[in-house]
């Protein structure tokens, strides 16, 4: 059965003879269209059958020309590289932005929507480790584009931007797979985290698989939170029960650098003794000691892509990629080594 084609604004405008911002303003009841086009306009949709983007139905006439931004943590490199590229995108568009954290607590992202929606913000843009089903009723009630970055939902009126975290786990450790390392232990991201957690270790269970290892879960620990502390503790315990694995894939940068420390502590060298990979590609990674393979992220591209997007919708245009997933790459340094 042939798929049903899609019907644009674009259509509509190209049918009614004007240009796609006369086709929003239309739909958007906005005063400063004439009757003939407004006419023109309609019976185009009538006829085309139009049924205007989820996304874009929550456009308003009044603007602020401001987009709200949440983030879990203002003082985290991930986020504020992010910031950067989103903040840089808004600009081009004249646009500002307000920054928002909320330490990753649930009750405080839901308050925290809804102070940018009595702000009457543009668009909100948002990353954090799982909406709770109050967060996404709030952004849902708020009526404004919303654009989530490393953030799963099934909701399909969201832009979202993402890489594949399950495909970035299993490439990190089939890449310590192809140095010989037969005993790979994993400090993975917290349980509530279902894309850099639950995707991430899924990622490292299916090189595992793929590769005939048997999956060991005393040589995996979950963290907490994605920080220095928690790689730490979590070595520590992986240490405390089991010796003899020769690599550690840590779900973030942080976490593999309080590895590495834990990894010393006890001992153990690196990458002598045990290879280590982290994921997202900080700065602080080409700087420690030793600077440190990892997963990159582009994450100034996902803050640019979000912000993008949202001033596409707030301009009336269609965007035909809501749910962009960008690539991937392993950042190669001197915290792992050929296994023998």
């Amino acid at each position: 059965m042939e798929k049903e084609k899609t019907v644009r604004l674009l259509d509509v405008a190209h049918r009614a003879g004007v240009g796609v911002g006369t086709a929003s303003r239309v739909l958007n009841n906005e005063p400063s269209v004439g009757e003939d086009k407004r006419q023109r306009v309609m019976a185009a949709i009538a006829e085309l059958g139009y049924r205007r983007n989820a996304i874009a139905r929550s456009l308003k006439v009044n603007r602020t020309k401001t987009l709200g931004v949440i983030i879990p943590d203002v003082a985290n490199e991930f986020y504020s590289e992010i910031v950067r590229g989103a903040e840089d995108a808004a600009r081009r568009e004249k646009y500002n932005i307000l920054l928002c954290s909320t330490d990753g607590n649930p009750e405080k992202e839901r308050h925290t929507v809804i102070m940018l929606s009595e702000k009457q913000v543009d668009g909100i843009i948002m990353l954090s480790y799982g909406l709770s089903p109050e967060t996404l009723e709030s952004l849902k009630k708020a009526d404004v584009p919303v654009a989530l970055i490393s953030t799963l939902t099934e909701e399909p009126s969201f832009i979202t931007v993402n890489i594949s975290n399950k495909s970035a786990a299993r490439q990190a450790a089939e890449y310590l797979i192809g140095l010989g390392h037969q005993s790979i232990a994993m400090i993975a991201g917290p349980q509530t985290d279902r894309d850099g957690g639950e995707n991430r270790l899924a990622g490292y269970r299916e090189a595992l698989e793929k590769h005939g290892l048997s999956y060991d879960a005393a040589l995996v620990e979950r963290s907490s939170a994605y920080t220095y502390e928690e790689g730490y503790l979590c070595m520590q315990r992986i240490l405390s029960r089991k010796r003899g694995f020769t690599a550690v894939f840590a779900a973030s940068d942080h976490m593999a650098i309080g590895c590495i420390k834990a990894l010393w502590d006890n001992g153990l060298q690196v990458p002598s003794d045990i290879s280590v990979i982290g994921f997202d590609n900080l700065s602080i990674t080409a700087y420690s000691t030793p600077p440190v393979t990892t997963v990159n992220q582009p994450r100034y591209e996902m803050g640019r892509f979000a912000a993008q997007k949202i001033c596409r919708v707030l301009a009336g245009e269609e965007i035909d990629d809501p749910h962009l997933q960008l690539e991937h790459s392993i950042i190669r340094r001197d915290s792992t080594a050929q296994q023998g």
